[in-house]
């Protein structure tokens, strides 16, 4: 049985390096900026509910910055996608990297919580850029869009592999607060390699067949897909419920901030990283099935954490294993919408299903911070109630 395990995993990655080799430079390239941008993220993006509370922030408070973080998000997905519909891709994605830096600088000179909530508003405002950097993707790909799109999300998720565990290394020396002014550096370098992409147009996608259409006029040609939307929406806020104060949960059980970001944040990491693959794989010929078994994934997960204590660590870091397939979830589901309707309203659709996912998180954040001041196990009973219906 081992001997199949080890044959299979061998054959899948297999498979994913020959789909590299294929690859356009453009996508190779929007890889790198994305392994770099995940390395600078995981310095941090694990502990950053730890650390509002270090700052001074009660559970409940670091659970509203989250969910107002959260609606920012929402907010800037639509506009970014209408954005990519109009104009260059590339331009909509270089914006979206300089103000991310420029936001994890801002996190790392703060003082207080109550000044690190600008910074980290900032941060959530430049994720404006994913739709643009879907559209950039599936326009310069070759090969089936389930696996492309996650396969560049999976470079994002094998830089946070190493950001934790460098992290998690540093801020036992140097403190915390320096890891989001090393992010922000490393942020302004992937920008740098963004700017050696070429251009949307040369890419050649946008034709006259297909012209720009009014705001209006491009809502009105996504009903059909308005109930899926809804669906998926429904499925992320499930799924986030028990994740969002995992780290706090953890804190309640001794565990030191280096401890979460090393085990718990690299373990989340390598997830992201090897389920994207296994799931983009899987989805190819069962689109729903690994929907589906994403959301399995997130259930254990969920389980794993409520049977974790002081001293039995184990199942904390294999929760945080599964928890990787949020992400896979998040690009399966772009993956479905970006084959199911024309190129003039593709940025638009994905900007709204980024922003319903948002939403649905910061609901999922909010409701966590209610349920976690009246027992810390809550959140995670009720992503365990809710997955099974979504």
């Amino acid at each position: 049985r081992s001997l199949l395990l080890v044959t299979r995993y061998s054959l899948l990655f297999t498979h994913h390096s020959s789909l590299f080799t294929l690859m356009s430079r453009d996508n190779k390239l929007v890889m790198l900026a994305l392994f770099l941008w995940g390395s600078g993220e995981g310095m941090f993006l694990y502990i950053l509910p730890l650390y509002m509370q270090q700052l001074g922030a009660a559970p409940q408070q670091v659970a509203e910055a989250l969910a107002v973080a959260a609606l920012v998000s929402a907010c800037s997905f639509i506009p970014g996608g209408w954005l990519a519909d109009r104009f260059d891709p590339k331009v909509i994605m270089i914006g979206g990297w300089a103000l991310g830096g420029l936001a994890s600088i801002m996190m790392g000179l703060a003082g207080d919580w109550h000044a690190f909530i600008p910074g980290l508003l900032l941060y959530s405002l430049s994720i404006y850029c994913v739709p643009a950097i879907n559209i950039y993707v599936t326009e310069a790909s070759t090969a089936p869009l389930a696996q492309t799109i996650t396969l560049n999300f999976s470079a994002f998720a094998a830089g946070n592999i190493v950001g934790p565990f460098v992290g998690g290394q540093l801020s036992e020396s140097i403190g915390t607060a320096p890891l989001f002014l090393i992010a922000g550096v490393i942020f302004f370098i992937s920008m740098g390699i963004t700017l050696q992409t070429t251009s949307h147009a040369r890419h050649g996608h946008r034709s006259s067949q297909q012209p720009i259409m009014p705001f209006g006029a491009q809502l009105k040609s996504l009903r059909p897909i308005g109930g899926f939307l809804i669906r998926l929406a429904f499925i992320a806020f499930a799924t986030w419920i028990g994740a969002t104060l995992a780290a706090n949960y953890l804190g309640l059980l001794n565990w030191n901030i280096g401890a979460v970001n090393t085990l718990g944040g690299t373990a989340q990491a390598i997830g992201m990283t090897l389920l994207a693959i296994g799931l983009g794989r899987f989805a190819v010929n069962r689109p729903r099935g690994g929907l589906v078994l994403a959301q399995l994934l997130i259930f254990a997960s969920m389980i794993l954490f409520l049977i974790t204590s002081a001293t039995f660590r184990f199942s904390a870091v294999a929760g945080y294993f599964l928890l990787g397939s949020h992400g896979a979830l998040r690009e399966l589901a772009n993956a479905q919408i970006a084959g199911q309707v024309e190129r003039n309203v593709r940025g638009l659709a994905l900007g709204l299903n980024e922003t319903l996912f948002s939403c649905a998180r910061a609901a999922a954040s909010g409701l966590a911070g209610v349920l976690f001041t009246t027992n810390v196990q809550w959140p995670f009973i009720a992503s365990l109630i809710a997955i099974p219906i979504g």
